[in-house]
């Protein structure tokens, strides 16, 4: 044997750095009945309950075929690979490469660590990096979590497990099923990265990006998120779910659609409390809803909506309200509308508009019917004005209170109550003839074509009919009349438009 030493003498002149070249670390016995036949194999066979050491990792089996030279071995039967003092792996059949530190086990294989159990058939387990990787089916037990997929990867370090294919969480109040989904055992969240549906005995959730804490029932979710209880459905670009306090909220491009009604409500921001099944719409909220195969809207700055029943609901209107419907436009500071009596009251110097025609009072009611506007109420300063022409000239009636009866959209029949005034052009073969002022006690009007067909007064008439080259239309009006036909919203799309 010769000990060769060899010195190299310093100089000037740069030498090249080169990385040190990491030993190589080979598989130790521990413990076994050992038996070796290099005649026969290049393999060491070790028995009765075999043990190896390799690179802090414990192997444990009951058979092993050790490959020294190529650093590798074989193993079955009850095997056991421990690392550290909390994860472990057990399986019937091995094969462990030394080189790679990777181990492919088979037969009912188990990975522990902590409180999360993971089950497959067969496994491969990245001892120097406790990487555990199944490709054929595989169940994640984390206390009350249950987990199953085809693929699945779990990383001991971060504590992650990443699924793929066919992915089922199960917990004893909801079921997820998704394509792709990263769980944390730690924080018990779950994160979506693809198409996914939670349900529930209550609810049902679907979105393609997100993330789920099973520990303290909250989630949130992006695109396309979907949020579906027994009566309404919830949506936005983004949605925040707190399962606990059964609260919703969604942020942006926000729909609330009512299934039991057929009504939606549109906005920028929305939170939805499951418990009593109402919502709060802000930002721009716009409510829509099928009416005489027409579209009624009613926009605020903000709308509240509770479903009390599967027949019996009401959205309440907050500030600057407009209504919308190709025949009827309104204006409110506030309103109502209850599906129960389908009645909707609009608050606050309300205006509504019907083709020529404007009502005002201190309080507005319109009574919908499922599929039509069947009348109007104006109670307490009551004023309906209607155009005569296209020029300046008004019918005008004013009361107490004034009640309006629609059929077809059209006007049928209009009552005035109380302390009733009238202004009404007569006309003579389609053209004016004269102007009417009339008080009484009340009016009966019948209207046929949009026009007055004819008119009973009650007690107390006093009435004068002037010609009309007589008549000065600017004097012709009525005490507190007030035109407002250029506020009204002309399409739906002036709802937030502010004038």
């Amino acid at each position: 044997m010769f000990l060769v030493v060899v010195y190299q003498a310093q100089t000037n002149k740069k030498v090249d750095a080169k990385p040190p070249v990491k030993e190589q670390k080979f598989i130790k016995i521990l413990h076994g009945n050992l038996s070796y036949d290099e005649s026969k194999s290049n393999a060491k066979l070790l028995t009765n309950n075999a043990v190896f050491e390799h690179d802090g990792a414990i192997l444990n089996c009951d058979t092993a075929w050790l490959y020294d030279k190529e650093n590798r071995m074989d193993a079955s039967g009850h095997i056991v690979i421990t690392k550290g003092d909390s994860i472990k792996v057990t399986g019937g059949k091995l094969q462990y490469d030394g080189k790679t530190k990777l181990a492919s086990l088979q037969n009912s294989v188990t990975c522990t660590e902590k409180d999360m159990v993971l089950t497959t058939n067969i496994l491969t387990f990245d001892v120097g990096n406790s990487i555990a990787n199944y490709y054929d089916g595989g169940k994640i037990v984390n206390k009350e979590n249950v987990l199953t997929s085809k693929n699945g990867h779990y990383y001991s370090a971060t504590k992650d497990l990443a699924f793929h294919y066919d992915v089922v969480l199960t917990n004893p109040k909801y079921t997820m099923n998704s394509d792709t989904l990263r769980y944390n055992t730690i924080s018990k969240t779950a994160y979506f990265f693809g198409p996914s549906i939670i349900f529930s005995k209550t609810d049902y959730i679907y979105c393609e990006n997100g993330w789920y804490d099973t520990n303290k029932e909250k989630a949130q979710f992006s695109v396309n998120a979907l949020l579906v209880t027994s009566q309404q459905k919830l949506t936005g670009d983004s949605l925040f779910y707190d399962r606990n306090a059964q609260i919703g909220r969604a942020y942006r491009n926000v729909r609330l659609i009512d299934t039991s009604q057929k009504s939606i409500i549109f906005g920028g921001y929305a939170e939805f409390k499951q418990k009593q099944s109402e919502a709060l719409i802000t930002i721009n909220p716009i409510y829509a809803r099928i009416v005489d195969n027409d579209t009624l809207f009613i926009a605020a700055d903000t709308l509240y909506h509770r479903d009390l029943d599967s027949v019996d609901n009401f959205l309440n209107a907050y500030h600057n309200v407009k209504i919308y419907k190709s025949d009827v436009q309104g204006r409110a500071d506030s309103a109502s509308l209850n599906t129960k009596d389908s009645l909707l009251q609009l608050f606050k110097s309300p205006v509504l508009w019907s083709t020529k025609s404007q009502a005002t009072a201190k309080l507005i009611k319109v009574f919908i019917g499922k599929n039509s506007i069947n009348g109007f109420k104006l109670e307490n300063n009551a004023f309906l004005i209607q155009q005569a022409d296209s020029i300046n000239k008004f019918n005008q009636f004013s009361g107490r209170s004034v009640e309006g009866f629609i059929q077809n959209d059209t006007i049928r029949k209009v009552i005035v109550l109380g302390n009733a005034e009238m202004l009404y052009y007569v006309k003579n073969k389609n053209k004016l003839a004269g102007l009417n002022k009339t008080t009484c006690t009340d009016i009966n009007m019948w209207f046929k074509n949009g026009d007055i067909d004819r008119v009973t007064l009650k007690p107390n008439v006093k009435g004068v009919i002037t010609p009309i080259k007589d008549v000065d239309a600017e004097e012709a009006k009525l005490k507190g009349f007030n035109w407002q036909y250029d506020k009204r919203p002309k399409s739906k799309k002036e709802l937030h438009y502010k004038k």
